[in-house]
């Protein structure tokens, strides 16, 4: 009877084995199947047969003798790719890509002879181009959210495969700033910075929206990293710059930037950068000795000659309303005052004139329109506004 008992339960396990094993030809034959219905374009018989292929496959991969062979898991990375294929099957499966990413990685784990790892590394590069594409898909229709969890999936795929995915790195980051997920944006653009891969941008737009957030030494440490790796690159400056004016540090900034401008005195972004810091921290004659530095280099530097010219027109601003609290009798003592700051205000005219003339734009028109007004300029008063009446 011991005999007999022991010999049933060898039959038993052995029709185990070879029922799963049988299962997984099965699975291969439905994904078969499925294949054959796409190309007749009978995407129901498909998606039917697809539906037969998972209840085959997922015994297998749990059996202890099917699981660990190679092809199981081959075969349900395939199915599982197709599915992700196949929008309609996308609700039903939301996980269908991870888990073909996945059986193709332990396939290719188990498959320590390397017979099919081309065959797998081609499936994942298919399945990779799947979720891509579904990414600018949705990037395109602004579902940024879904679009993000499709270029992770991207960027996944490429990591089974041992690769980078800087475009789908990029790409995230794109719509998880335009999604105002902006923890995600700043995840993605520093990676990307930090490999190299639209590094400048990255940084650039890293460091912003880190500082748009409060986050001024996060924003300052990566700005400093950037500006190691892009030493010429003004952007960079301006960008650092702009984290030490937001957070109210310009004596940081001031020692900053007098250090970098008289390492690189022919630069004229350094020259304005130290002028914008004289000029918050109210050192005005510094603020212009800084800009007409920056303008010996590059005359037709647009910033500087914007911020000097605004420089002078509100230093004359500020010099006719003093001029304006002196009482009518010391009439004397007005007409002194205010031609003191009309001075000021005709130094500020040549600087909107260069300025229009590199970047033309109606609001300096209007600050030039109304500085020749108050200097009694007929002429071009007349010919600004003309210009404005024109646009």
């Amino acid at each position: 009877m011991k005999r007999i008992l022991y010999t049933t339960i060898f039959l038993l396990s052995s029709l185990m084995v070879f029922g799963q094993g049988a299962k997984v030809n099965t699975a291969y034959a439905n994904f078969t199947h499925a294949t054959d219905e796409l190309r007749n374009n009978n995407l129901e018989k498909a998606i039917e047969s697809l539906n037969e292929a998972v209840e085959n496959i997922e015994p297998a991969v749990l059996d202890p003798k099917t699981s660990v062979k190679s092809k199981t898991w081959r075969y349900r990375g395939n199915i599982y790719s197709m599915i992700a294929g196949i929008e309609t099957m996308r609700e039903a499966y939301p996980d269908a890509v991870i888990l073909a990413m996945e059986s193709y990685d332990k396939a290719l784990e188990l498959d320590t002879k390397g017979s099919y790892s081309k065959e797998v590394m081609a499936a994942l590069v298919s399945l990779h181009d799947v979720e891509f594409i579904q990414g600018n898909t949705l990037f395109g229709e602004e579902k940024y959210e879904e679009a993000i969890k499709s270029y992770d999936n991207s960027i996944a795929i490429f990591e089974v495969m041992g690769l980078v995915d800087s475009v789908s790195y990029f790409n995230g980051a794109l719509a998880a700033d335009n999604g105002k997920i902006y923890d995600k944006a700043i995840e993605n653009y520093t990676f990307n910075a930090q490999n190299g891969y639209q590094a400048i941008y990255c940084y650039n737009r890293a460091v912003t929206l880190l500082k748009d957030q409060g986050k001024y030494m996060e924003a300052l440490e990566l700005a400093k990293e950037g500006r190691l790796a892009f030493p010429d690159d003004n952007d960079l400056l301006t960008t650092q710059l702009n984290v030490y004016l937001a957070a109210d540090m310009y004596e940081e900034a001031e020692l900053e930037m007098e250090v970098a401008a008289n390492e690189e005195p022919d630069d004229p972004t350094l020259w304005f950068a130290l002028g914008v810091v004289k000029d918050n921290l109210g050192k005005i004659d510094e603020a212009e000795a800084g800009y007409l530095r920056s303008l010996e280099v590059d005359p037709l530097y647009f910033n500087s000659n914007m911020n000097l010219a605004i420089l002078y027109f509100q230093k004359a601003s500020k010099m006719i309303e003093v001029a304006n609290e002196i009482p009518a009798k010391e009439i004397d003592k007005y007409n002194l005052a205010k031609d003191e700051a009309l001075v000021e205000l005709a130094k500020a005219v040549p600087y909107f004139e260069a300025a229009y003339e590199i970047r033309p734009n109606r609001n300096i028109l209007m600050d030039l329109k109304e500085a020749y007004v108050q200097l009694g300029d007929t002429d071009n008063y007349n010919r600004v506004k003309a210009i404005l009446d024109s646009e």
